[in-house]
């Protein structure tokens, strides 16, 4: 168990870089404390951090696999409507 006086274990990330209209920063709150991570560059962080832009990565690919699935329903109601 981590004591009060403890630090936390850090972990390196790095987060691909911006495309777009993305920014060169994530910023990510925890308990009060904050940390802008910059994109492209390895950062160290408390493990907590990790685990949240990991939790953010795996959610983003299920929303992509997800409006993937509805765009190819769509396209096969499309077809086998005669549209």
């Amino acid at each position: 168990m981590k004591t009060k006086n403890e630090p936390s274990k850090l972990v390196t990330v790095t987060l691909p870089r911006a495309t777009g209209s993305e920014e060169n920063f994530v910023f990510v709150g925890l308990n009060g404390k904050g940390w802008n991570i910059m994109r492209g560059v390895p950062v160290r962080v408390p493990r907590p951090v990790y685990d949240i832009l990991a939790e953010a990565e795996t959610q983003k690919r299920r929303q992509a696999d997800f409006i993937h699935r509805q765009q190819e329903n769509a396209a096969r109601s499309a077809v086998s409507a005669g549209l």
